[in-house]
């Protein structure tokens, strides 16, 4: 948080929306959940992640902006690097009279603001953007990725754009996927080749998005790539292979799933990634709307019954009900799960991985389950 808690009751207490009482609860809910005091507020529905937005600002007394209204120049946005907007959470998104616009997630950073008026020439005219605003506006460098993998494979003449592609770095374009699906919060990368070309699509908030289109010819290498990756055959091509990798990025490791299936055109790969960060997500910021929010929260606070979670791959079914067992994890109960595989680990649950050669199955592991006086089963 850019101001402190002292600062944010001060600004919540002046607009009547909390009392000591709410904001003792509310602080206990964090303390819980472990997440911040603003995100439990929204989390709540005391505020809105826009309003908490706007009261900030005025109380820091910088211009608010939200970005998911406006549209960014590419001219504009390139004027700070990609890697530092990402790093600092700083978009610059209009020119004014004064200077360059920049929406920031901490218009404090005043050594952020010099190094940015040292590196691009412009007076630096500094609004504040909600963190998640800014984590959804930074899609918009997903462009870049077409224009970066056309530069691998393109150097002017035909004879040297062929030589090109046969040079081409193929373990840097394919860490290049999954660190551009990473900051997307993709929940898959699909590979598909087709008759003529190579189809790259993510996988985002459950809807599928073409990324990018790569020359046919490049197919095989990108897929041995990602089989040597995750210990699969590469001399395999007829039959489905399932397998996983693990990556680093910004100091976190990325479990990636991967499953390659034979069609038509070639082998299709689609890599499904399991980022700690979605163990973040709380229910209001899952797109629930208030009415069927307050349906599942009635049901998951029930001590009895049973709570269905479905629908497609990527459609945020384990998201969804990770964030529940958060909320439900307390002391006083006893919680456990049997999965395949465990997505997440969670302190204070019990969490177990089906086994089958060892013949812990879901049948088997839940019978034993029942005999350990469970509150909460997943």
């Amino acid at each position: 948080m850019i101001i402190t808690q002292e600062e944010l009751k001060i600004i919540l207490e002046k607009t009547k929306l909390i009392d000591e009482r709410i904001w003792a609860e509310t602080r206990e809910y964090a303390t819980n959940c472990d997440i911040e005091m603003d995100e439990a507020l929204i989390e709540k529905n005391i505020v809105t992640d826009e309003n908490l937005g706007i009261l900030i600002a005025d109380y820091l007394k910088v211009p608010f902006i939200l970005l998911q209204k406006i549209t960014i120049a590419d001219n504009v946005r390139h004027i700070l690097p990609e890697r530092v907007a990402r790093k600092y959470k700083a978009i610059p998104f209009a020119f004014i009279d004064k200077g360059l616009c920049v929406a920031m997630a901490n218009p404090r950073d005043t050594l952020l603001l010099e190094v940015i008026t040292a590196k691009t020439g412009f007076s630096v005219v500094p609004y504040l953007a909600t963190s998640r605003d800014i984590d959804n506006a930074l899609r918009i460098y997903r462009r870049d990725l077409q224009k970066l993998f056309h530069d691998f494979l393109t150097r002017g003449t035909p004879e040297a754009k062929k030589a090109a592609i046969d040079e081409a770095p193929i373990a840097k374009m394919v860490d290049l996927l999954i660190i551009y699906a990473y900051q997307d919060k993709a929940s898959d990368i699909h590979i598909e080749p087709e008759e003529k070309n190579l189809l790259v699509r993510f996988r985002i908030d459950g809807v599928l998005h073409d990324v990018l289109v790569l020359p046919k010819n490049i197919h095989n290498r990108i897929l041995t790539r990602i089989k040597v990756l995750s210990s699969l055959r590469t001399d395999e091509h007829m039959t489905a292979q399932d397998g996983k990798l693990k990556v680093r990025i910004n100091e976190e490791d990325l479990d990636v799933r991967v499953s390659i299936l034979p069609i038509v055109d070639g082998e299709k790969a689609v890599l499904r990634l399991f980022s700690t960060r979605s163990q973040q997500y709380t229910l209001s910021n899952l797109g629930m709307n208030e009415r069927d929010l307050l349906k599942v929260t009635k049901a998951f606070t029930k001590s009895y019954g049973m709570i269905l979670s479905t629908g497609p791959t990527g459609s945020g079914k384990s998201t969804s009900i990770y964030s529940i067992l958060k909320l439900l994890n307390t002391r006083e109960k006893n919680i456990t799960t049997i999965e395949d595989p465990v997505e997440y680990r969670i302190k204070g649950i019990n969490q177990i991985q089906v086994n089958t050669k060892a013949n812990l199955t879901f049948a088997a592991g839940l019978r034993s389950i029942l005999r350990q006086d469970p509150n909460v089963v997943f």
